[in-house]
């Protein structure tokens, strides 16, 4: 494709995602964007599901919010979410490095991230120093990839991708020899995929900094805050949230 057609493409793209943004912004009291990242957040069969997923729609059933939800790529999801008023962006870990940049309504779902490599290079990464000197994959903008520079992992060692299961498949094709995520999102992968479960090993906890949250465009409505927070705060009080976790083999508990 040549450069003329590429920034081409990129301006249908821009201008499509603002008149989406436009559209909705008159038709919803909430428009949402996550990204694919089962089972927290993905599509099937046309339809959006999830666990945080789920777990919005409940909360705007609660709050009688009308809410519309779209599946992008993370890093223009993140974006849109910090650009446009009454617009939540997730499933988003709540960090000190972004607590400024958003309304945080949660939190929804405990957090615990860890870096898997495959497993025959397992005896080779025993800790960050070795993990560093291979290529690690990773979702655009997403907070692992800050975890790992904090953890000393040089940025040449990335290799940014737009979703998990993009990551995922550079892995099984040994185009990167580690990546991030949570028990929960690996465990539902290996079961999609082809990726024999033995393939990939669970080498070291990365981070347990913080949950995860819907994070809300900062000039949103307070009264939109306060509903969504209240309708949160009261699916947690019911059981709701671990209940709706739970139909998807993980747990909403927060510690």
């Amino acid at each position: 494709m040549t450069q003329k057609h590429t920034l081409a493409s990129r301006t249908t793209q821009a201008i499509a995602l603002a008149l989406l943004t436009t559209l909705s912004a008159f038709g919803a009291d909430l428009t949402a964007y996550t990204e694919e990242w089962p089972p927290y957040n993905y599509s099937e069969g046309g339809e959006i599901k999830g666990i945080a997923t789920d777990v919005l729609r409940a909360a705007c059933t609660v709050a009688k919010l009308d809410c519309e939800i779209h599946m992008v790529p993370w890093a223009r999801a993140y974006k849109t979410a910090s650009r446009t008023p009454n617009t939540v962006v997730y499933t988003t870990a709540r960090k000190p490095s972004r607590e400024q940049a958003f309304t945080w309504i949660g939190p929804v779902l405990p957090r615990t991230t860890w870096v898997y490599v495959r497993q025959e290079l397992e005896k080779d990464i025993q800790d960050f120093a070795d993990l560093a000197k291979h290529p690690i994959g990773v979702v655009r903008d997403e907070a692992a990839a800050q975890d790992l520079i904090a953890a000393g992992i040089p940025q040449s060692a990335l290799v940014l991708q737009s979703c998990n299961a993009d990551v995922l498949r550079l892995l099984e094709s040994h185009r990167v020899d580690a990546m991030v995520d949570t028990e929960v999102s690996m465990q539902w992968n290996l079961r999609q995929t082809a990726l024999a479960p033995a393939a990939v090993v669970k080498r070291m906890k990365l981070s347990d900094e913080g949950a995860y949250y819907f994070a809300l465009n900062l000039d949103s409505d307070p009264a939109l805050a306060t509903k969504l927070q209240d309708a949160v705060h009261k699916l947690r009080r019911d059981g709701k949230i671990d209940a709706i976790a739970r139909r998807y083999g993980a747990t909403g508990k927060i510690k």
